[in-house]
């Protein structure tokens, strides 16, 4: 391996990018002071992972970033690639290794190995196999040698170490060593927590024998249990049928029943609708009669008023006669007086009348009771006066109403003589109206008397009471027989729920009886039954979950023990792996020794001509 190519921008003196190339052997570069010959190892180091700023000639990180002059700005960061050679596969299976460093001046900084950004630490591994790096003294700077040739013994030895390439070697055992104590520590842990897990078997073991004898004493009542609920179920079941039986035959009677009871419903609602049409026709008879018995009273009113009429047309016509004859006799004695009557009479009725008012100013003026009477007196006789003269005048009056008289009289004789006939055919018609309504009422009770629905209807009733009778009884017997069944059907439910529990505890179905237990078998049954019941109590309490506790103790202690034998492997794999790491070291250092001692014998023979010396190495106490 060798150095192939450094890349260097902004570092230090090195504004811009600035590329070196190497071939193998030995390089010099030459210059005068100053002009940046140890800034190019510098580089070298700082992108090998050099983290001390003092190491690399400066303060801070941030120093070596070019700072600027001449004419040339500060850059932003420093940057630098080392590109070694790997053809012999020291380094690992790449030909080439490129590593890259670069940081900025806030402070931000990363490495990138053959281009890949990456830690620190897998710079450092992948230069550990070629010995290279910042721990390593590959770049040996002014006033090194001086240094080593002034070291101690025990840092001569170190630098002998170095060169042995022992550094990746103690770094490894370092990191087996930690990882053998950590892998310690987990089996001390393990240890005890495999033994805690082992201190809590033996209860839960003891607590899963007794949820075992539980278990079966569990089984063998189920066992027994299911004996007993499979011939319960086969019972129920007969039992159940024959219930069933009985309620079939009562629904049948009932129904036997119900259809007789319908068939009398339906005769009595025949009945009843011939009843209601015979109503309904007897009403309309009735109807008919009641309007011929209201049309024979009102002819009968009728004629009456009729004759009554006829009576007061008799009296008015012979009342007018009277007074007609009684204006022709007023008549001829009145035609020799001369003048006018009428006038005279009404003269004589306004005196009167004048005398019968000033009698009575008098009387309301007057204060004695005897005037009074006088006047009062005087104005009767005046009235008295006055009404007759008014009846002459009256009389007067009729003679000129005697034409009127005369014609209303034969009006009225005409009117008489209608009436007569009216009377006659009102007389006839009342007679045929009441021949017709009593010859209606006789057909009426003639019919009422041949059809009597009310003994068929009574009939019906009688016939209806006993079948209702008999429904009941039917339907108390039906209901009965329901109830049992349904009560055997619960039963039956029941058992069969019951019996599912016991085969889902057993595991399997049960079988079912083909005959019901005798009463001996299930008393010897029931003492099985109360003996394991005795068993369980005995057991006192169970934890159901203790065998599923033991079974998961159990696993966790195997997977402790296999777990605690991993790491007794890995302990010893890593105890050897220590060991083997040891031996190359051993191995290592005593050939590098070897080889420094001959190299420092020759150094001393080719100084100091004649002279010898050997460096020995000693073991530190």
């Amino acid at each position: 391996m060798h150095l192939s190519s450094i890349t260097i921008k902004g570092f230090k003196s090195f504004p811009e990018r600035t590329r070196l190339e190497f071939s193998p052997g030995v390089s010099v570069i030459v210059g005068p002071n100053g002009c940046g010959k140890s800034n190019i190892t510098d580089a070298v180091l700082w992108a090998l992972g050099e983290q001390s700023p003092l190491a690399v000639r400066g303060q801070t990180m941030q120093d070596m970033i070019f700072a600027g002059g001449d004419g040339e700005s500060p850059r932003r960061f420093a940057e630098v690639e080392v590109v070694l050679d790997n053809d012999d596969g020291s380094a690992g299976d790449f030909s080439e290794i490129s590593v890259r460093r670069r940081v900025d001046r806030n402070g931000d900084g990363e490495y990138r190995l053959n281009g890949a950004r990456c830690r620190l630490f897998d710079v450092i591994e992948a230069l550990s196999e070629a010995n290279l790096g910042h721990e390593m003294h590959s770049v040996i700077s002014q006033g090194r040698v001086e240094e080593i040739v002034h070291s101690r013994p025990r840092e001569r030895r170190l630098l002998v170490e170095e060169a042995a390439g022992l550094g990746k070697h103690r770094k490894r055992r370092r990191r087996t060593q930690l990882k053998l104590e950590r892998t310690q520590d987990n089996l001390d842990r393990a240890l005890d927590i495999e033994r805690e897990a082992r201190s809590r078997l033996r209860p839960l073991k003891r607590q899963a024998q007794a949820a075992d004898i539980h278990a079966r004493l569990e089984r063998e009542s189920a066992e027994l249990r299911g004996r007993l609920l499979a011939s319960e179920l086969h019972l129920h079941a007969s039992e159940l049928a024959g219930a069933e039986g009985a309620a079939s035959k009562a629904r049948e009677a009932r129904q036997e029943v119900e259809a007789e009871l319908a068939k009398v419903a339906g005769r009595r609602t025949e009945i009843e609708e011939r009843l209601a049409e015979r109503d309904r026709e007897r009403t309309a008879e009735w109807g008919r009669l009641t309007a011929m018995r209201a049309a024979h009273e009102r002819l009968s009113v009728r004629a009456e008023a009729l004759a009554v009429r006829r009576s007061e047309f008799a009296t008015e016509l012979e009342r007018r006669r009277a007074a007609l004859g009684a204006l022709a006799a007023e008549a001829a004695v009145q035609a020799g007086d001369s003048g006018d009557p009428v006038a005279d009479g009404l003269y004589r009725i306004g005196a009167a009348l004048t005398e019968a008012s000033d009698a009575h100013r008098r009387a309301t003026d007057a204060e004695a009771d005897g005037d009074r009477a006088g006047e009062v007196a005087r104005i009767r006789d005046a009235a008295e006066r006055a009404a007759g003269g008014a009846r002459r005048v009256e009389g007067l009056l009729g003679k000129r109403r005697q034409d009127s008289l005369e014609g209303g009289i034969e009006a009225t004789e005409a009117i008489l003589g209608r009436l007569d006939e009216l009377l006659e055919t009102a007389a006839a018609v009342r007679d045929a109206v009441g021949e017709r309504s009593a010859a209606l009422e006789g057909r009426m009770l003639e019919r009422g008397a041949a059809e009597d629905f009310t003994a068929q209807l009574r009939e019906c009733s009688q016939a209806e009471s006993g079948l209702q009778a008999r429904l009941h009884e039917t339907g108390e017997s039906l209901t009965s027989a329901e109830v049992k069944a349904a009560h055997l059907r619960d039963r039956r439910d029941e058992a069969a729920t019951e019996l599912e529990r016991v085969a889902k505890t057993l595991g399997r179905e049960v079988e079912p009886a083909l005959e019901p237990l005798g009463t001996e078998e299930r008393e010897e049954i029931e003492r099985k039954l109360e003996r394991v019941a005795r068993r369980r109590e005995a057991l006192g309490p169970v934890n159901p979950l203790a065998e599923r506790e033991y079974a998961e103790a159990l696993e966790h202690v195997e997977q402790l023990a296999e777990q605690r034998a991993d790491l007794e492997g890995a302990l010893a794999e890593l105890e050897g792996l220590i060991t083997d790491t040891d031996r190359k070291i051993t191995s290592a250092f005593e050939e590098t020794f070897e080889a420094t001692q001959r190299n420092f014998e020759e150094l001393v023979e080719h100084l100091f001509p004649g002279g010898r010396a050997r460096p020995t190495a000693r073991r530190g106490r």
